[in-house]
């Protein structure tokens, strides 16, 4: 169909359902005493950017929205289907705010914690520095042990050496005793290991903290502000 042509029947046709007189045989309208309500004119654009109208809008455009034009001369807009992608980026976006939201939220009682617990900055300081003094007593206590672990391990292996001197050979038992020592300082010194790491997260837990609640009091931020 030529676009002029195919503008001018749609033309035609609404002009055509704007004039005619309401239809006066409607049986259920006349029964109840209402009026029967006409149906309204969808309008669209075609492929060729041309507008039609009719009653029913066609399959392959019903995706891209239409108009509706009422008896009375009112028109109401009336968005086309959504695509499968425009419903996957509703459903991102929708996501994207309920994690905010959670974020939000759980800010807000992070900063309601630190104002709650900590009146200053000392105060910080002070409980930061009485958890890292009860790791440091771990730490210490590891380590001794530690070393009288090596201790005895040294004379274990003084008294295998003595043995294969001796042409005895080392029994099985100083083996068992050998190998248990051994495991027993690797064991200690990987909880030193751990010890050390817990004080570098507690530290760099209380800078997070300091810095929050400085900024919590001097007002820079608000409490659950991101």
């Amino acid at each position: 169909m030529h676009p002029m042509r195919g503008w001018l029947q749609g033309l035609g046709l609404l002009a055509m359902t704007l004039l005619s007189p309401p239809v006066a045989s409607a049986p259920t309208g006349a029964s109840t005493g209402t009026k029967a309500i006409a149906p309204a004119i969808k309008c669209w654009t075609n492929k060729d950017g041309v507008r039609e109208c009719g009653n029913a809008v066609p399959p392959e455009y019903a995706q891209g929205g239409h108009a509706e034009v009422h008896k009375s001369g009112a028109t109401r807009d009336v968005d086309g289907a959504k695509t499968p992608e425009e419903i996957e980026a509703e459903r991102q976006r929708a996501e994207q705010e309920r994690i905010q939201k959670e974020r939000v939220a759980e800010r807000a009682a992070q900063d309601k914690v630190l104002l709650h617990t900590f009146t200053t900055e000392d105060d910080l300081v002070l409980t930061r520095d009485g958890k890292l003094a009860v790791i440091d007593s771990r730490i210490k206590l590891l380590q001794s042990r530690v070393a009288d672990l090596q201790k005895n391990l040294r004379e274990l292996q003084e008294q295998a050496a003595h043995d294969e001197r001796a042409g005895k050979g080392i029994s099985e038992g100083l083996r068992k005793d050998l190998g248990q020592v051994e495991r027993q300082i690797a064991e200690n010194r990987q909880s030193v290991t751990e010890q050390q790491r817990e004080q570098g997260d507690i530290r760099a837990k209380f800078e997070v903290d300091l810095k929050r609640f400085r900024a919590l009091k001097t007002g820079a931020v608000k409490p659950g502000e991101l």
